[in-house]
């Protein structure tokens, strides 16, 4: 069981200086200075019971980039929930979102026999390529994403088992982490990889950073983004660009993308002005940007306020100038497809993946929003009739 002993290298408690600033800047809690000292005071010493942010907080991850002294305030947030899930487990309401229960909002969407197909092919026991593609299970999800030509020279390997636990991250739950860093440690050990590429900032993130940095996870392979990968192997003359992109569009940045930086949101931009298209901003933007939404859930378990704080930023995006929405993170896709079916008249959403292939002469299926109604109708399903169960679980990650 991790404790705060574990966690002394990561939180590093006597490098916060308690000067608020990664509360004074949160975008979802309106704090004066001398607030948000006296919350980091509260959080600093596991003050569950008064503090605001440990029971307001929607989980964002913006306040380790605002710190000016890397002291992982996010950490220290969620070390208090995890605090607080050891004592009192999880509402039977979030069992539907784990990774690692039956049924869940991924694994149990209707998946065509092609789907099927690629799953079945991406989750050989060896890797096909020493350079090979995470899917992560947002790409699982929506699997018809990764075919053509870029994905005849960068295969897909990967399975729903190999969970980075970034949702268990994300709620704070360490001990689950803990437990896939080292099954993941385990099972690449000795694989003939060179190189992992990643889809989503979450994994990437996760492989990264988190895992070896906080859970003492070892990799044997390099970790690149796909934008990365991709712009290097179109300056190497692997790709021809056939169809140059005219499209204007508005970018939305994944929370683990203000994490990585300015210069890993920056590169998202480059890849797609090379594309063709034009980039425009929304008024908040990049660091100070607006989570999706899905990781509203993460504290209060609640659908309203994944809700309200995703709709908020679709609107925020709607606004903005860009006939489109241009997105990077295949989670932010899923979660802003469902909830642009409850305001069905915005901007279309389209993931990066989707441009370069255009941009390759390839027509990429639309299946995002299709895939968003099943999730909503799992959602209605699974997860609804038990929203007000007094009922508490806790969660095995090795099911």
């Amino acid at each position: 069981m991790m404790d705060k002993e574990d966690l002394r290298d990561v939180l590093n408690w006597d490098r916060c200086k308690e000067c608020g600033e990664c509360l004074i800047n949160c975008r979802y809690m309106d704090f004066s200075k001398q607030e948000a000292i006296e919350e980091i005071k509260k959080i600093n010493r596991g003050d569950v019971v008064s503090s605001k942010v440990i029971k307001r907080c929607i989980s964002c991850y913006a306040c380790d980039a605002f710190c000016p002294n890397d002291a992982h305030p996010y950490e220290r947030i969620v070390y208090n929930w995890d605090y607080r899930y050891k004592i009192k487990g999880l509402p039977i309401r979030a069992s539907y979102l784990m990774p690692t229960r039956r049924p869940n909002f991924r694994q149990d969407l209707p998946y065509s026999s092609k789907e099927k197909a690629l799953h079945r092919k991406w989750a050989s026991e060896t890797p096909p390529a020493k350079v090979v593609l995470y899917p992560g299970c947002n790409l699982l999800s929506m699997p018809l994403l990764a075919q053509g030509e870029i994905f005849d020279k960068l295969p897909v390997w990967g399975s729903w088992d190999k969970c980075c636990g970034e949702m268990y991250f994300r709620m704070g739950l360490l001990d689950p982490v803990a437990k896939i860093a080292e099954k993941l440690t385990k099972f690449y050990k000795g694989k003939d990889i060179e190189e992992m590429v990643f889809v989503c900032p979450a994994g990437y993130n996760m492989f990264t950073n988190v895992l070896p940095e906080q859970f003492g996870a070892k990799f044997p392979f390099k970790t690149t983004f796909f934008t990365d990968w991709f712009l290097n192997e179109w300056e190497k003359g692997t790709f021809e660009i056939k169809n140059r992109l005219h499209e204007s569009v508005v970018m939305h940045d994944s929370c683990h993308g203000r994490i990585l930086g300015d210069d890993f949101m920056n590169r998202q931009r480059s890849l797609l002005e090379r594309l063709g298209l034009t980039i425009h901003e929304t008024s908040q933007n990049r660091t100070h940007g607006l989570c999706c939404g899905v990781a509203a859930g993460c504290n209060k378990y609640s659908v309203l306020d994944l809700l309200l704080n995703g709709m908020k930023q679709l609107w925020t995006l709607d606004r903005a100038k860009g006939d489109e929405v241009a997105i990077y993170c295949t989670g932010c896709l899923l979660t802003l497809s469902c909830l642009r079916l409850l305001n069905p008249f915005g901007k279309r959403l389209v993931h990066t993946l989707e441009y370069a292939r255009n941009a390759l002469g390839e027509s990429v299926p639309r299946g995002n929003q299709t895939k968003a109604l099943w999730v909503l109708l799992g959602i209605t399903r699974y997860a609804l009739p038990t929203y007000f169960s007094s009922q508490r679980f806790y969660v095995n990650s090795e099911q």
